[in-house]
């Protein structure tokens, strides 16, 4: 009844004596039409449009992958570095080491947990690093929070996901895990435990990742929070591991596959469709523009395949 009313008072203020009814017709018409169109537009042009979610999960999943691949390398080279310092002969790669003469069971302990547990720990310490920084950049511009939100996820990660990596897959920390507790009842009684804390902080993180919006449009409602977590962490997280396989290749190192899923612990707390973020998020204003240039993902691109050319070079030491 109240859209009646409003169609005829409509009518009313645009009919006159002298009125031909089917101006009135066609005003009225022109009206709904400009609605739609303007309905229309607001869809296809804004942050929420197709194309705009496009860009920010692309976005997104170079920053991942690009972070993942630092996190990796780093991992390696804290390896290879306590390596070399006990004088154990082996093959150096960006992102992975073969080793040549001796076997893991004829080391000490301390060399085992010097290797393959120092670097995930120094990681995960300089994770909680950048959330300290990321408290103090409030203002800091929404690509750089973007970054800073993924290296951080990644680091204070390491050691966590590396436990639950490291169940099953004598590799990475999972050596130094394996050698530490040798039931892998009590290696998964441990996991399970890790796994349970980290989906319960999974909250934690997804409002961290919030405060990268470039736009106060999707955290108006809960359906629009989220596509917006759908494109900037969800979708990453699944194309990123996909890309991350390349660099795993022929797939030897089933430690790391392992660690890249775990990661995914925070997508089972979007599952409840009812929730929504009430903390208020402080917006700074930006041009709303993803990629400055067209010509950007290409370059991202290109970046990445030197990468992947650059891990196939072999080192031997």
């Amino acid at each position: 009844m109240e859209i009646n009313n409003r169609d005829t008072s409509r009518v009313t203020r645009h009919t006159s004596p002298g009125d031909d009814p089917s101006r009135v017709t066609r005003h009225t018409s022109r009206s709904r039409h400009a609605s739609r169109v303007t309905r229309h537009a607001k869809i296809t042009e804004g942050p929420l449009s197709s194309r705009a979610l496009f860009e920010l999960s692309l976005l997104s999943t170079t920053i991942f992958v690009f972070a993942a691949l630092l996190l990796q390398f780093l991992l390696t080279l804290c390896s290879s570095l306590f390596l070399k310092i006990y004088a154990v002969t082996f093959q150096y790669s960006l992102f992975a080491i073969n080793y040549q003469s001796e076997s893991s069971s004829k080391w000490p302990d301390d060399q085992i947990y010097f290797i393959f547990a120092t670097g995930p720990v120094l990681l995960s310490a300089t994770g909680f690093l950048l959330l300290f920084l990321l408290k103090k950049m409030a203002n800091a511009r929404w690509k750089i929070r973007l970054v800073l939100t993924w290296l951080a996820f990644l680091m204070v990660n390491a050691l966590p996901c590396g436990i639950l990596a490291g169940v099953f897959f004598y590799d990475g920390f999972g050596v130094a895990f394996h050698w530490l507790i040798g039931s892998i009842v009590a290696r998964g009684l441990i996991a399970l435990s890790v796994f349970s804390f980290l989906v319960a902080f999974s909250n934690y993180w997804q409002r961290l990742f919030f405060k990268t919006s470039y736009t106060s449009a999707f955290l108006d409602s809960g359906i629009n929070q989220k596509k917006f977590i759908n494109n900037v962490f969800l979708k990453p997280w699944i194309y990123g591991f996909l890309i991350l396989l390349f660099f795993n290749w022929p797939f030897s190192n089933l430690f790391w596959r392992a660690f890249l899923l775990s990661l995914g612990f925070m997508s089972i707390s979007l599952i409840d469709k009812r929730a929504k973020m009430s903390q208020v998020v402080h917006i700074r204003k930006s041009r709303k523009k993803i990629f400055t240039s067209p010509y950007q993902p290409f370059y991202f691109a290109l970046a990445l395949a030197l990468v992947w050319v650059a891990d196939n070079i072999i080192i031997n030491f």
